[in-house]
């Protein structure tokens, strides 16, 4: 983002209990809000943080983040970002609730104030429609339906299977215990092989390193990642206050896998595992680093293991999907109900490059 841009805030009248709501644009301005937040909240958490927030805004978005207050007091914050198609706004708004918003004032609000920060969102030259996700049974769903109430938007509702989490036991070998017999068998002989060859694993790897690893482990990959995907994910780690960086190294010196992510109070969160497994197939590296990591985050007294955008097999079977709700909320404005109707009839035939960029405009079957 350049730092020249101009702050684009939307004041929206206060529609309850005092609250206004301004739309948030430059980099500046959205890392103002940092020691605010800050000050606020009894621990700092890196989801919460508006810095980490920047850095997973990759190329293609701009960011939307709405701040409410009452009166001069900032009361809440949603980290929000517009979707770009090669160079024009499309007025398509996205948000990722799964986590909360970040609330600053009474909880007991926090329905009251994610609603002007939807009610802010709405109200801003350009916007179309906004994408949600957010928990089930949770105050942002609740507001949702509260607008719906009184407004003629279009909506969309569709469960959701993103990131899971896994709940953490006292003990390492209680973990084990808590797996199948099949499952706990090949953490234990896929480690034990491991450190038989002679091979390492490193815990605190500095940002450096995990640079370097991944731009080894990258085209090794037996499942390529998108071209900005490691970029920004590696962007989120090095952003974060206490940045989560593991790996195995071949005892030639050669890497072999790492995970980045972030530590909150009481939850390591994986944000992305690399693993040479074109050349090392039969190791199942990806098995060896989560047991190293899932013992570490229990020596640490972490509560939660917590997997971004899900996970596969084996960790599947015992990690929850943590329960969401994606929500499509659209302008009834006839033209761009037009655009969405067609992209919903021939979505399902766009090439493959086109169909993630479509389904910001409207649901379709992949």
């Amino acid at each position: 983002m350049k730092p020249e841009e101009e702050v684009i805030t939307v004041e929206y009248p206060p529609t309850i209990k005092g609250y206004s709501g301004a739309v948030l644009s430059s980099a500046a301005e959205i890392q103002s809000l940092q020691p605010l937040i800050r000050r606020s909240l009894p621990q700092n958490d890196t989801l919460r943080d508006p810095v980490y927030f920047l850095a997973s805004v990759s190329e293609g978005w701009t960011p939307r983040v709405v701040a409410v207050r009452r009166g001069s007091e900032l009361s809440g914050v949603v980290f929000a970002k517009e979707r770009i198609l090669g160079g024009p706004r499309l007025g398509v708004v996205y948000a990722d609730l799964t986590f909360g918003c970040t609330l600053l004032g009474d909880p007991l609000e926090q329905q009251e104030i994610f609603l002007i920060a939807l009610e802010t969102l709405l109200a801003s030259a350009g916007t179309r429609g906004i994408r949600l996700r957010v928990r089930r049974r949770s105050p942002e769903l609740a507001a949702v339906r509260r607008l719906l109430a009184s407004s003629r938007l279009d909506v969309h509702f569709s469960r959701v299977k993103d990131h899971a989490k896994l709940s953490l036991p006292g003990t390492y070998e209680q973990f084990l215990l808590s797996l199948g017999s099949t499952t706990r068998r090949n953490f234990r002989y896929y480690r034990r092989r491991f450190e038989t060859a002679g091979h390492v694993y490193l815990d605190n790897l500095s940002l450096d390193e995990l640079r370097l690893a991944a731009l080894h482990l990258e085209p090794k990959c037996s499942k390529p990642s998108r071209p900005d995907s490691t970029k920004r994910l590696l962007n989120m780690a090095a952003a974060a206050d206490r940045p989560l960086a593991v790996g195995l190294k071949h005892r030639d010196g050669e890497w072999l896998s790492i995970i980045c992510g972030i530590y909150t109070h009481s939850a390591g969160v994986l944000l992305m595992q690399l693993n040479n497994d074109r050349s090392f197939p039969r190791d199942s590296l990806s098995v060896v680093l989560r047991g190293y990591l899932i013992e570490s985050l229990i020596h640490r007294g972490m509560d939660e293991f917590i997997i971004w955008a899900g996970t596969a097999r084996p960790l599947s079977r015992y990690a929850t999907d943590i329960p969401t709700v994606g929500i499509y909320l659209d302008s009834p404005e006839y033209k761009w109900r037009l655009v969405r109707g067609l992209v919903s009839k021939f979505g399902p035939w766009l090439p493959r490059h086109l169909k993630q960029d479509a389904r910001w405009i409207a649901p379709f079957s992949l």
